[in-house]
């Protein structure tokens, strides 16, 4: 629904100053005036705000789902994976898909085994398959005993509560060109429905529910090594970096059938084989409350993967003797990195409390934006007709301090965008010239109250932009401009159009413009100007 907030109301608030010098009165610029004798004042302008819903149900298509795949920028910075429950803003149910690679020197059996040479063999025993997924973390110092100390990075919600996780074989191929066009590049949406096989079977160890409740503690895993005579003992599994990460164990009997058994078979001797074999995991996360937290997922040895951990027990043949006896155990690892293609998978959930009047949310992953209308023909001419000189202009989004309280939880930075429309008529999210053209004080940037942990609002200066739409005399379409939760693909760099990625979690309640209800606090435009007397 549209919210009219307010009417025009132009207010000239400070026109005391009166400066001379003797140059002639001109614009060099949005920040900087020379002029003889003028004088200086303010124009509030009030803004309507529209609440842009991400959702199936959108009727632009743009908006129904967010892109969520790594192709064509590497990598996503974060994977995130759990829920995250907030009864002001979606629900997330945050997943992703995977491709892995594949490493070189697969083997399960000794290639010279006793029987061909007499002295030497070596039998090979998989012990145990897991899903290793290294947390965000951060070293914050040393324990008394020398440990390292960590801390996660960015966990969302409640860790007290367990979070069901199924890790599925995914059927669909992930293509980075489009199959119906494969001239250009593929995209994968946030609600991409990805085949899983019929009847669905986990990867997960039979009869049993795996919960992961996120801890820095978690450096370690204890794995028991098989010795072929039967025997066992007790091995440590740690980081290179002795940080803290998930392991997800998967069923023993299904990998073995699905991998280790095929190892030296054609679907393992070329990466190509080998994808289109096995076409990557699907780590879902399931339930309604919990939290969420991102991984590391770059692509190598050391971030996430599934690995195969076996043990070789080695008998030798001494001298004199003609049977073969115990000689050694070496522990090893298969390790096949999550790579290629990477897919961050969002089933949204509609909050449970209403928005307060007065109000509006912006939540990034695919949950809401807000369209905001600053300017129709009537003012903008109007503005025109005044003459002004745009020394600065600024929009300024006040937050609701009784729902967030704590500025580690709200995103730190939003974004505003310009909603242009092509020739087709079709919406092409596009930079506003200030997001480039004075890109260190554009803002967006979370601000709170000093001394305190309370957030209080997020400014943008728009003078580029609004000194643009002033000095242009003919008539022009004034578009919208968006607001969203910033996502490091906002950046603007030589392409013009904004990128829909978004795999920002967070989200903000802020004021709108209705003058009655919030006061000083709404949402407005304020342009401070220069005009000749």
């Amino acid at each position: 629904m549209i919210r009219k907030i307010g009417v025009f109301s132009v207010s000239l608030l400070c026109l005391a100053a009166t400066l001379s010098c003797e140059k002639d009165f001109n614009d060099v610029g949005s920040s900087v005036v020379n002029n003889t004798k003028f004088e200086t004042g303010e124009i509030l302008l009030d803004v309507e705000i529209e609440k842009i819903d991400i959702s199936d149900s959108n009727t632009n298509d743009i908006y129904k789902a967010v892109r969520a795949d790594n192709i064509g920028i590497n990598t996503l910075a974060e994977y995130w994976l759990g829920i995250y429950k907030t009864d002001n803003y979606k629900t997330i149910e945050s997943s992703f898909v995977s491709q892995l690679s594949l490493p070189t020197s697969l083997k399960t059996t000794d290639k010279t085994p006793a029987a061909e040479d007499g002295d030497i063999d070596s039998v090979f025993v998989l012990d145990k398959v897991i899903l290793k997924l290294p947390y965000k973390a951060t070293n914050t110092g040393t324990e008394s005993d020398g440990k390292p100390i960590f801390r996660l990075d960015s966990v969302l919600g409640n860790t007290n509560i367990g979070t069901p996780l199924k890790v599925f074989r995914n059927y669909t191929y992930l293509n980075t060109l489009d199959p119906n066009n494969p001239a250009s590049s593929n995209s994968f949406q946030s609600d991409f429905d990805y085949q899983v096989n019929d009847p669905i079977i986990d990867l997960l160890n039979e009869n049993s529910a795996f919960t992961f409740k996120p801890s820095p503690k978690d450096t370690m895993f204890i794995l028991t090594r098989n010795i072929s005579n039967g025997n066992t003992y007790q091995d440590t599994l740690k980081l290179p970096t002795k940080a803290p990460f998930l392991t997800i164990p998967l069923d023993m009997a299904k990998m073995k059938s699905l991998f280790w058994d095929k190892f030296e078979n054609d679907e393992f001797k070329t990466i190509d084989a080998f994808v289109s074999y096995f076409r990557g995991v699907i780590v879902k996360s399931e339930g309604t409350d919990g939290s969420i937290v991102p991984f590391n997922i770059i692509g190598d040895a050391t971030s996430a993967s599934v690995d195969f951990h076996y043990t070789i027990t080695t008998f030798q043949k001494e001298e004199g003797q003609s049977a073969l006896v115990l000689k050694d155990t070496l522990p090893n690892t298969y390790t096949f990195p999550l790579s290629g293609i990477r897919n961050s998978i969002y089933k949204m959930t509609a909050p449970t409390t209403a928005t307060p009047a007065n109000n509006f949310t912006v939540q990034g992953t695919a949950g809401t934006m807000a369209r905001i209308k600053i300017l129709d023909d009537t003012k903008l001419q109007d503005l025109r007709d005044q003459n002004l000189l745009v020394n600065d202009a600024s929009l300024s989004f006040y937050i609701n301090q009784n729902i967030n309280t704590d500025k580690n939880i709200v995103p730190q930075k939003l974004f505003l965008y310009q909603e242009k429309k092509n020739s087709s008529n079709n919406i092409s999210p596009t930079h506003i010239s200030d997001a480039y053209v004075e890109a260190l004080t554009f803002g967006g940037e979370l601000e709170s109250i000093d001394d305190t942990d309370t957030p209080e609002k997020y400014t943008f200066r728009i003078t580029d932009y609004i000194t643009n739409l002033l000095n242009i005399e003919d008539n022009v379409t004034i578009d919208p401009l968006v607001l969203k939760v910033f996502n490091p693909t906002d950046t603007p760099t030589v392409n013009p159009l904004v990128s829909t990625y978004n795999w920002n979690p967070r989200g903000v309640t802020l004021l709108d413009g209705d003058e009655t209800a919030n006061g000083t606090k709404r949402a407005v435009l304020k342009i401070s100007y220069s005009k000749e007397k």
